[in-house]
């Protein structure tokens, strides 16, 4: 390659389209005012959106770790310096945690209560809200709001304070991914590309400073500690269930991956060995979570938010997307009172279908071993992401960051994760206007084709081989992970 096309001069293209961005955070960063300079940012937006991420997608075969990550610091310079883009949430992180620092209980009272200092940059719909987040995150609001209100630095401290940590829970995923790939038998290249230097990565960790990104830090050092060899295996298992603990006091469904945590482990394979295994890694994981609440005195205050959370109704969600469509066709036969019941029962089967793909995803890592509980483990996160009642883009960082350890099969799962994750950075503008808000109709049908789709495939009949008849195996496409005969290789 020459030029532009070389990985330095893709890197420079990149550094490009990542100013383009945070220009348009300047013009249209804000839904205050949707004006001339908000359609240029908005122009801005969509071309740097688009350029960085053909040249994140040329850069997949980088096999250079170092060379990446600085790559991927060159990007987020800007962005570091502009206000977030794609959501608002950073605001009210800060608000939550001048709520703390004032005394006052998050799980009860919402940032309006106080009221906030820097209230008018949060969004509308949480300005009420209670927090959904555990006591660990409510740590680290209350010393970004602290340190935003100290001296005259104000609000763009308190997002700089949080954008480190969000920064740093994704170093911790590299570095822990890094040690989990070579375990499994992937590319720790692959770690930096996806994980790190991403477009989802550098939008909503670098710029939106999401909470999810020092869950997936916390979730990969968790599975990393499983599956090190350098510790005893107790050893092992308590290092993994303090990780968990400490996810889970971030965002409490981190939870799923604590059984996956069980078959990385080669020593529990047995029946005796996998329940006492099972017993350590969920008594270090509870007591982790129930020493955090202690000592921060929030306790288990976040279930009261989980309702705030729940109230949004966009297809982004799986299942919610298929009770929209219902709704729409309730509509249309003349019942619009009962689109809300269509939603709610399709998020109730969205639930039973959850629980149904982690049973599955859980024997196919007990039988497979380490090499495939790794990807098991990734895919439980995004399922659990995906088939909740609210989906939005930054959900997929803990998954993501676990899948990028497992090696990649071309044409396979590792394609439809990496396209996945580039396409996720386009459901939101700049001033965090989600574009699920205006294509309801169209998505909720796309949820629908998803789901007869995979249906279909799950359900293909007997097929023709060589002459003879071959009963074909149903396929979960998402869910296919072929066993290994050799522990440490993924299946």
């Amino acid at each position: 390659m020459q030029g532009s096309a070389t990985p330095a001069g893709l890197r420079w293209l990149g550094l490009v389209g990542a100013t383009a961005m945070a220009t348009s955070a300047h013009l249209a960063g804000t839904p205050s005012s949707r004006g001339p300079g908000w359609i240029l940012g908005v122009a801005l937006w969509t071309a740097g959106v688009g350029g960085l991420l053909a040249v994140w997608w040329r850069l997949r075969t980088v096999t250079d770790l170092r060379w990446l990550l600085v790559t991927g610091a060159l990007w987020a310079l800007p962005l570091l310096l502009a206000p977030p883009l794609g959501s608002h949430d950073s605001y009210a992180y800060a608000c939550q945690g001048e709520l703390v620092a004032a005394g006052l209980d998050p799980y009860r009272s919402g940032p309006a209560a106080l009221p906030c200092r820097w209230l008018e940059h949060v969004s509308p719909t949480w300005r009420d809200s209670v927090s959904p987040y555990g006591p660990l995150w409510l740590v680290v609001e209350r010393l970004a709001a602290s340190a935003g209100l100290l001296g005259a630095g104000g609000l763009p401290v308190a997002l700089t304070v949080l954008r480190l940590v969000a920064i740093g829970g994704t170093l911790l995923a590299v570095v822990a991914g890094t040690r989990l790939a070579r375990r499994c038998g992937g590319d720790p290249a692959r770690v930096g590309w996806l994980a790190a230097i991403s477009p989802l990565t550098l939008v909503h960790v670098v710029s939106g400073a999401h909470n999810d990104a020092l869950l997936a830090g916390l979730v990969v050092a968790g599975l990393a500690a499983a599956a090190t060899e350098r510790v005893t295996v107790p050893t092992r298992l308590v290092l993994a269930g303090a990780a968990f603990g400490a996810a889970a006091s971030v965002k409490a469904t981190t939870l799923v991956v604590v059984p996956f945590a069980v078959a990385v482990v080669p020593w529990a394979r047995t029946g005796r060995r996998r329940l006492a295994a099972g017993l350590v890694v969920l008594g270090a994981t509870s007591g982790t979570f129930g020493l955090l609440a202690m000592l921060t005195g929030h306790g288990f205050g976040f279930l009261h938010g989980w309702s705030a959370t729940a109230g949004n109704v966009q297809w982004s969600s799986i299942p919610t997307g298929i009770g929209m469509a219902v709704g729409y066709g309730l509509r249309v036969a003349g019942r619009p009172d009962l689109f809300g019941d269509a939603v709610t029962a399709a998020r109730a089967a969205g639930l039973v279908a959850l629980a149904t793909v982690l049973v599955l995803l859980l024997r196919r890592a007990v039988r497979g071993g380490p090499g495939a509980a790794v990807p098991a483990a990734g895919l439980a996160l995004l399922a659990t992401a995906l088939l909740g009642p609210v989906f939005y883009a930054w959900y997929a960082l803990a998954g993501v960051a676990v899948l990028a350890t497992a090696p990649k099969r071309p044409g396979r799962l590792g394609d439809l994760v990496d396209a996945g994750s580039a396409g996720l950075v386009l459901l939101t503008l700049p001033d965090s206007l989600g574009l699920v808000t205006k294509t309801k109709v169209a998505g909720a049908l796309l949820d629908v084709a998803l789901v007869l789709w995979t249906l279909a495939a799950r359900l293909r009949p007997a097929r023709w081989s060589a002459g003879r008849r071959t009963v074909g195996r149903p396929r979960i496409p998402l869910l296919r992970l072929r066993d290994s005969g050799a522990a440490g290789r993924p299946g």
